[in-house]
């Protein structure tokens, strides 16, 4: 059988992504299209190819009679970032192949955040026009819908749930397995690692084994000689645990293995979807900036909203002397990611999209 040729236009092509791809390229011929970086290895099966760009007021144009080449292939994908103006331009050609935006559906980003009852502006009518003249949509989130509501024909969009890929576990539970709360991420004040720390500190008091829990910490950036100032001070060595940037997802399973929550008060990103698919809750603000990932989590059900330090200070006191009760939001979070929000339902829903186009 004859199988489509479909371009995926990126940016960048990211590692955690791969997955995703090699799944999506096992149904079509797949060629990843990227402007800036590349993580693809050896055994990836799909092709990818570097496209060159001109930059001009911070647009982007690319180059080498870009609209043609795109004329090869019987569906393109496409990010939706209004800076590359040539990618936002192919809903409104006339052309033989199909238009799919793959987007998380509103604008949003460290500076604004993800409002869907925000009031809509110029820039938001110009990326809805993008949405209206395509051929289908492909969203990371259902919660998108609720921002255009009535623009735009729902049976033409399809949820793709942002996620990450996690390595197959055996979730046996025993309370004595549960001996961290965990904190993944890049350590800067945007994502509020002090108030996690100062809150365990205040917490650590009411422990009833104030020995038996740490609080493990993985990653770097800006804030790390502060935060080991900080742990030195409080005399907090062997309770609160730097562990430096780890990408070897092996030894990051492990970490998620004995860990009780997994807390990011500021940010709620994809660590949400890798979180729910170790079985750990998930623990985050409620007004944490998020790509739309943190509605994955129903308060109180497989994870915990909060408003303040001292909300969370006793949130990690339930979490350390009552462990049961985030033993089964963990469950259910799990039951979440693998119902949901596995790389294959990301797949899937894409091919769904192709599908839906070519008929």
């Amino acid at each position: 059988m004859t199988r489509n040729n479909v371009l995926i236009l990126q940016e960048s092509i990211v590692s955690y992504r791969l997955p995703v791809f090699n799944l999506i390229a096992e149904k079509v011929n797949l060629t990843i299209a990227f402007t800036k970086k590349n993580d693809t290895t050896i055994k990836d099966n799909f092709k990818t190819i570097k496209l060159n760009k001109i930059t001009i007021g911070g647009f982007h144009f690319i180059k080498n009679n870009f609209f043609k080449f795109c004329k090869k292939y019987d569906v393109v994908i496409v990010m939706t970032d209004l800076h590359y103006i040539s990618y936002c331009l192919l809903p409104f050609l006339k052309t033989d192949y199909k238009v799919i935006p793959w987007t998380i559906g509103i604008r949003a980003s460290y500076t604004r955040r993800y409002d869907v009852t925000r009031k809509k502006d110029l820039i938001d009518e110009i990326y809805l026009k993008i949405l209206q003249k395509s051929d289908a949509i492909i969203f990371y989130m259902d919660h998108a819908k609720l921002f255009w509501k009535e623009k735009l024909d729902h049976k033409e969009i399809f949820i793709a749930h942002n996620t990450v890929e996690v390595l197959g576990i055996d979730l046996k539970f025993q309370l004595n397995n549960k001996k961290s709360i965990l904190f993944l991420g890049s350590l800067y004040k945007g994502k509020y690692i002090y108030e996690l720390i100062e809150a365990f500190i205040k917490a650590k008091k009411s422990f009833i084994n104030s020995n038996f829990f740490t609080l493990d910490i993985i990653g770097a950036g800006e804030e790390l000689e502060n935060i080991k100032k900080l742990i030195s001070e409080n005399d907090l060595e062997h309770s609160v645990i730097l562990h430096g940037a780890i990408y070897d997802e092996t030894v990051l399973a492990g970490f998620f293995n004995k860990a009780i929550m997994c807390v990011s008060p500021g940010q709620a990103g994809l660590s949400v979807l890798k979180s729910m698919g170790y079985g750990v809750p998930f623990v985050t603000r409620s007004t944490a900036i998020t790509g739309g990932e943190k509605f994955n989590i129903t308060n109180k059900v497989n994870g915990l909203f909060y408003a303040d330090q001292e909300e969370l200070k006793q949130i990690i006191v339930d979490a350390v002397n009552s462990p049961d009760i985030f033993i089964k939001m963990g469950k259910r979070a799990r039951e979440h990611y693998i119902s949901k929000a596995t790389i294959k339902n990301m797949a899937d829903n894409v091919i769904n999209a192709i599908n839906f186009t070519l008929k």
